[in-house]
């Protein structure tokens, strides 16, 4: 008897190691495409599924994306498999670099978009399987890494950004190893888990999710579809004006894609609608205020990247505590703050950071928001493991609001209308940037205070 309890925990804590182990090292093929790809900071990934453009010859390759991210999301119970293809899709965007050759095939290009975002969603699927297994600590850590990594990517790329030698093949190579050899044990470990008795069983998405999720995945589509000659016979404005104000095309797509995802979030249940919005609120909040930065540090790569790690790593330690809440809610109200006093320390002008190269105070604000982040979505998930709703709450319905809100975001984000466009806009309207933090703030706070009512309603109910 002994030794078959002894088995059975043994083979448990193989099932939790194993699993965490994999969806963390297959997270690599995210941060080599965010590093090597990425045009911004947390980009949303599965929203970006849909096709870019419809090339004659290409235009069954486009929908690989959009197809393989509707499979992911209906397909999570076998998220071993899904770790798999993902790492396979993505070897493109890391081996192009080895092998140059491999840039001459558009088609390779276009499939390769659809690994990273089959792979968040399998490592979502993952941490949804620990929090119901009981390894609780495990699965918000690697829910807090599925966003952390794209951080810590942003700071691997920074410097790229800036024109400077991008080069960094060898760390490419290496993630991109680690992140095969995290499919791999994905797939060998299905043993562990199919012989831990406590591990849960798979649960089907619900009607009302299956149909919000796969309106959030098709809406950025809409937002596709907006252009110059729409927008102008809508406003009945000139296309000449319209055309010297290209933001708000965007602007106006954005917006569309918003609506529509606040419909899709609303068909998930009020429970889906606050962890999305809190999620989404928290990440467009966050873009402008990271894009500063990481530029202000991107000249000291290794105190870029330093940063970036130990604030992911900070939002993964408190988001595992008890008091994920109180910092949650902390660390989005300190950085709103920060981003009221930098705002006005610097004139309004907060781009005096990389002029004066502060790069001390970059390092810290990076620190600061990639904790409050990843504290804030760790927080939020925590709540959603007990509906099994982990993956298309924080996948596709997170996705398309971050989607749509930082396109209607480009309409604030224009300081001078005369001014020379910029990659350092956005960072001109910091106030909106702590608006939305506070947001964040505001929702975890809220949910937090009518759970603990709702929990105490029901004690005394069952006292009296």
């Amino acid at each position: 008897m002994s030794w078959g309890a002894e088995n059975t925990k043994s083979g448990a804590g193989r099932a939790v190691v194993g699993t965490t182990l994999s969806a963390v090292l297959g997270l690599g093929a995210v941060v080599v495409f965010t590093a090597v790809r990425g045009t911004s900071l947390l980009r949303p990934l599965i929203a970006l599924a849909v096709p870019q453009s419809w090339p004659s010859d290409l235009v069954a390759v486009s929908l690989v994306p959009l197809v393989a991210v509707l499979a992911a999301v209906f397909l999570t119970r076998w998220w071993p498999w899904l770790l798999v293809a993902g790492v396979v899709l993505s070897l493109p965007t890391a081996l192009v670099h080895l092998f140059p050759d491999l840039g001459a095939y558009p088609s390779l290009s276009i499939i390769a978009l659809a690994g990273p975002p089959v792979v968040l969603l399998a490592v979502l699927a993952a941490a949804q399987d620990l929090l119901r297994r009981g390894a609780r600590a495990a699965g918000l850590v690697v829910i807090g890494l599925a966003v952390g990594t794209q951080l810590f990517a942003a700071s691997l790329a920074g410097a790229s950004w800036l024109m400077l030698t991008p080069g960094g093949l060898v760390w490419r190579l290496v993630l991109t190893a680690l992140s095969v050899a995290g499919a791999v044990l994905a797939v060998v470990t299905r043993g562990a888990r199919a012989q831990d008795p406590d591990w849960p069983e798979p649960r089907p998405l619900s009607a009302r999710f299956a149909v919000a999720a796969i309106l959030a995945v098709l809406l950025p589509m809409a937002g596709q579809a907006v252009d110059v000659l729409k927008v102008s016979e809508v406003l009945e404005l000139p296309v000449e004006s319209i055309g010297r104000h290209p933001e708000v095309v965007v602007a106006i797509g954005g917006l569309i894609v918003l609506v529509g995802g606040v419909v899709a979030c609303a068909i998930a249940g009020s429970r889906a609608f606050f962890a999305a919005a809190t999620s989404a609120s928290v990440q467009v909040g966050a873009m402008a205020p990271l894009l500063l930065a990481v530029y202000s540090v991107a000249f000291q790569p290794v105190l870029s990247w330093l940063a970036a790690a130990v604030g992911v790593a900070a939002g993964c330690l408190v988001g595992a505590t008890r008091w994920r809440v109180q910092f949650a809610v902390g660390g989005a109200v300190v950085s709103a703050l920060v981003l009221f006093i930098l705002d006005l320390g610097t004139g309004g002008v907060p781009e005096k950071l990389i002029d004066h190269e502060a790069v001390i105070p970059g390092a810290l604000l990076l620190a600061l928001l990639c904790a409050t982040v990843v504290a804030v979505i760790v927080t939020t998930g925590s709540r959603l493991a007990e509906d099994g709703v982990v993956v298309p709450v924080l996948g596709p319905l997170a996705s398309v609001l971050v989607f749509g809100g930082a396109g209607a975001m480009t309409a604030v984000g224009t300081r001078d209308q005369n001014a020379p466009s910029s990659q350092l806009e956005a960072v001109h309207h910091l106030e909106y940037s702590a608006g939305l933090l506070l947001l964040a703030a505001a929702l975890i706070a809220g949910i937090a205070a009518v759970e603990h009512l709702r929990a105490r309603s029901k004690q005394e109910a069952v006292s009296a």
